[in-house]
């Protein structure tokens, strides 16, 4: 590879970009690049069919063009992989810097998509985000979000089975490789059931009109593990949720009953994580819920299901 061609940059980059480009690119172990030797001013790029021939008597098997353009504010970084029996186009792409702190990342994302089927432009990457894809997606790197979502709870066992509809909020924190999460929530169920029944004395039948109540509040820490590095990534984890539970009945006939208890209760899932490096990110997650104690002699337990929205 030839030195990067400049256009309206400053001299000095063109040995120090290709330099860094050269490391990354045998620090990803597919190719060793081979780059001229530093001089003292800057080094016209010889045409391709010159580099072509350098190539065959160095005993590459490819080579690259590549260039850096500067626009106004600008920086476009272009980069062109040979084959060098044949000449054809084997690979290409271009990026935008919207400045020189975008040029490392940029060289780095190129140089590990170089002769791949994917091309650096179209690559979601959380740890090389520019300052020009900063523009649109303003989170450059893993960092802490408050949002809130609705969710539901289908408790299976008595007392039940139960569906409770159910708001939360809650605090993120991503630090890339896992991110946690702090909620407290609320979880409500109300309904009437008509019971018959036969009088011990006599065939007459009684229906009564029964007010049920079912209420969850809970404080939860979890942590999730994303699978992919992109701005989208399945995930998979739980946590544990400190959690007050009461049941109510009542009725104009009998005294009100019901229980109340509070303790632990333990998650396990995951979901889908969208638009991981935006200010504004989404997720969709189910978990399966258990409780360590008991509510009316009985451990609850059931699929939870939420959608939650972060900024």
């Amino acid at each position: 590879m030839p030195l990067f061609e400049l256009a309206n940059i400053h001299e000095d980059y063109q040995y120090a970009t290709s330099k860094l480009f050269q490391r990354y690119a045998d620090k990803d172990g597919r190719y060793e690049v081979v780059i001229p030797a530093q001089t003292d001013s800057v080094q016209v790029q010889p045409s391709k069919a010159d580099v072509q021939k350098t190539a065959e008597r160095k005993g590459c098997t490819k080579f690259i063009l590549a260039d850096l353009t500067r626009l106004g504010e600008t920086v476009v970084v272009t980069l062109s992989l040979y084959g060098t029996q044949s000449g054809k186009l084997l690979w290409s792409d271009a990026m935008k810097a919207a400045g020189p702190n975008d040029l490392d990342p940029i060289l780095e994302r190129m140089a590990k998509n170089i002769g791949t089927e994917n091309v650096a432009s179209k690559t979601d990457d959380i740890y090389t985000v520019t300052q020009k894809e900063e523009k649109k997606l303003r989170k450059t790197r893993a960092n802490k979000s408050f949002g809130f979502g609705i969710m539901g709870f289908t408790m299976l066992n008595h007392p039940g089975p139960w569906f409770q509809p159910g708001l939360e909020i809650f605090w993120s924190y991503d630090s890339r490789n896992i991110f946690f999460q702090i909620d407290a929530s609320i979880n409500f169920y109300n309904g009437s059931e008509d019971y018959t029944y036969t009088s011990y004395y006599s065939d007459e039948k009684t229906t009564i009109s029964v007010d049920k109540t079912l209420a969850n509040f809970s404080f939860g820490l979890s942590a999730y593990y994303p699978f992919l590095d992109g701005s989208s990534t399945p995930f998979l984890g739980g946590g544990a949720s400190f959690a007050t539970t009461v049941t109510s009945y009542d009725s104009d006939s009998y005294e009100p009953d019901g229980d109340s208890k509070a303790g632990i209760w333990v998650r396990l899932g995951g979901g889908f994580l969208f638009n991981r490096t935006s200010t504004v990110t989404f997720r969709i997650r189910a978990e399966y819920a258990i409780s360590t104690y008991k509510v009316e002699n009985h451990i609850m337990h059931g699929p939870q299901v939420g959608l939650e929205i972060g900024f």
